[in-house]
């Protein structure tokens, strides 16, 4: 075998390798169950949450906790999360 044919198998087989490993990898990182939030969505979906409470309540808004939802997605971003008075309620 030449050396050109030998770098070309070593080429070859590092790719293979390196592919495999990737898509064991991206395998690994898929899950069944809901999509976990980032941080700045749980802290998103819990302000909202002691807002949508504090209007329940009967506070004016300019005495709530939380945010108000700016970006009209809290219903369908946070409604399988536990709310901030769930949490409460659980401690």
């Amino acid at each position: 075998m030449t050396d050109t044919a030998r770098k070309h198998r070593s080429a070859i087989t590092l790719a293979v390798i390196v592919g495999g490993l990737v898509t064991l990898a991206s395998l690994t990182q898929q899950t069944d169950g809901p999509r976990q939030l980032t941080a700045s969505e749980a802290e998103y979906c819990e302000m909202t949450a002691m807002w949508q409470e504090d209007a329940k309540a009967g506070f004016v808004e300019s005495q709530r906790r939380g945010w108000p939802d700016f970006h009209g997605n809290a219903a369908s971003l946070c409604s399988p999360q536990i709310t901030h008075g769930q949490q409460l309620a659980s401690r």
